[in-house]
C-alpha cells in the first residue's frame, strides 16, 4: 500500500492511499463495518440516501444507474446539477425516504449514512439485505476518529462493487491533491496551530464536533479542535466549558433555518464567553456543513478552514 505523507497541524501524518484491482471480479464481498456484503454482479439500480452521498456518486460517474436520491438539504454541486436532476427524488430534504418507497425503485443497492438504516429511516441494512437490497453505510459514521483514509476507503470500494476503479483511483488522487496543496501552504509558513472550536448549534448548551471527521479537516487545516477529547462524534458541552479551553477560531457548521449571521450574532451577545479569545477578536469561519461529511467537498472544507486560520495565507 503507497503512503503519502501530509502535514497537518504542525504533525506529519500518514494517510492510505487505496491501490485497487483493475477489474473486479465477482463474486465479491466487501465489508463494510461489521456487515460483510457480497455482489454477484455490479448494481444496476442505486439509490443514495443523503446528500454527500449523492454528490460522491455522481462524481464516480454512476448517473445512469442511480434510480433515486434523498435527503438533500442543500444544493447539489453546479458542476453535477444536470445528471442530479435527471434522477427522481425519493423524499424531501428533511428526512429519509421510507422503506416503501425505496422498494418502489427496485433498487438492488444502497448508500447512505448510518442514520439512513434505522428503523426511523428507511429500514436497518439488515432487513435490506433480507429484501435483496446490499446497503453500504459510509464508514466514517460507522465509527468514531474518522479520517480522510475512511473517505478513500469508501471511494476506493465503491469502485470495486461497481468495477470502476480507474474512475475511483482518479477521484481518490483528486481529492489528496487538493488537500495536498491547503497543506503545504500552510507547512511552507511555519505557522503554529490555532485552537479552534466547532458551534453547530445550541442555546443551553453547544452542540459540537468530537471524534468526527470535521476534527480530522480542522487538523489538515492547520487547526486543533478543543475538544478532540470528546469520546463522542457529536455532543453537548457546557458554556463554561467552552470558556475554560479558550479557543481562537470557533468554526460555525452552516445549514438549517437558522444562519450562519444569526449563530455568531447568538454567541458574541453571549456574555459567559465575553472571555473566549475568538470572541474577543471578531474570529469566525463558516463552514458549510454539507463539506464537513464525508465526500467530494472535503477539499473545499480543508481551503475554507485553512484560510480563516490563516487569512494572510490565502488572500
Amino acid at each position: 500500500m503507497k503512503l503519502t505523507t501530509l502535514f497537518a497541524a504542525g504533525l506529519l501524518l500518514a494517510v492510505s492511499a487505496p491501490v485497487l484491482a483493475q477489474q473486479t471480479s465477482y463474486p465479491l464481498t466487501i465489508q463494510n463495518g461489521e456487515t460483510t456484503l457480497v455482489f454477484e454482479q455490479a448494481p444496476e439500480r442505486m439509490v443514495t440516501l443523503n446528500g454527500h452521498t449523492t454528490e460522491l456518486a455522481l462524481a464516480l460517474g454512476l448517473a445512469p444507474k442511480m434510480v433515486g436520491t434523498a435527503y438533500m438539504n442543500h444544493p447539489v454541486l453546479d458542476s453535477l446539477k444536470a445528471e442530479y436532476d435527471a434522477i427522481p427524488i425519493l423524499s424531501d430534504g428533511t428526512g429519509s425516504p421510507s422503506l416503501e418507497v425505496v422498494l418502489g425503485t427496485n433498487a438492488d443497492f444502497t448508500f447512505g449514512r448510518l442514520s439512513a438504516y434505522r428503523d426511523t429511516a428507511v429500514a436497518p441494512v439488515e432487513k435490506l439485505g433480507e429484501l435483496g437490497i446490499n446497503a453500504y453505510a459510509v464508514t466514517g459514521t460507522l465509527i468514531k476518529g474518522a479520517t480522510m483514509d475512511v473517505v478513500y476507503e469508501d471511494i476506493a470500494k465503491l469502485g470495486q462493487i461497481f468495477d470502476i476503479q480507474p474512475k475511483a483511483n482518479a477521484l481518490i488522487e483528486s481529492i489528496k491533491a487538493d488537500i495536498g496543496a491547503v497543506q503545504d501552504t500552510v507547512k511552507a509558513a511555519g505557522v503554529a496551530p490555532v485552537t479552534v472550536m466547532v458551534y453547530d448549534s445550541g442555546t443551553d448548551a453547544i452542540y459540537t464536533t468530537g471524534k468526527a471527521l470535521q476534527t480530522h479537516l480542522i487538523e489538515l487545516a492547520g487547526g486543533v479542535n478543543v475538544f478532540a477529547d470528546v469520546d463522542e462524534t457529536w455532543a453537548n458541552v457546557s458554556w463554561e466549558e467552552a470558556v475554560a479551553r479558550a479557543p481562537e477560531v470557533i468554526v460555525i457548521n452552516d445549514y438549517g433555518q437558522v444562519s450562519a449571521a444569526d449563530k455568531i450574532a447568538l454567541l458574541k451577545a453571549n456574555p459567559a464567553l465575553a472571555s473566549v479569545p475568538a470572541v474577543q477578536n471578531d474570529r469566525f469561519v463558516v463552514l458549510p456543513l454539507p463539506s464537513a461529511f464525508e465526500g467530494v467537498r472535503n477539499p473545499e472544507a480543508v481551503r475554507t478552514l485553512a484560510a480563516g486560520f490563516y487569512p494572510e495565507l490565502f488572500p
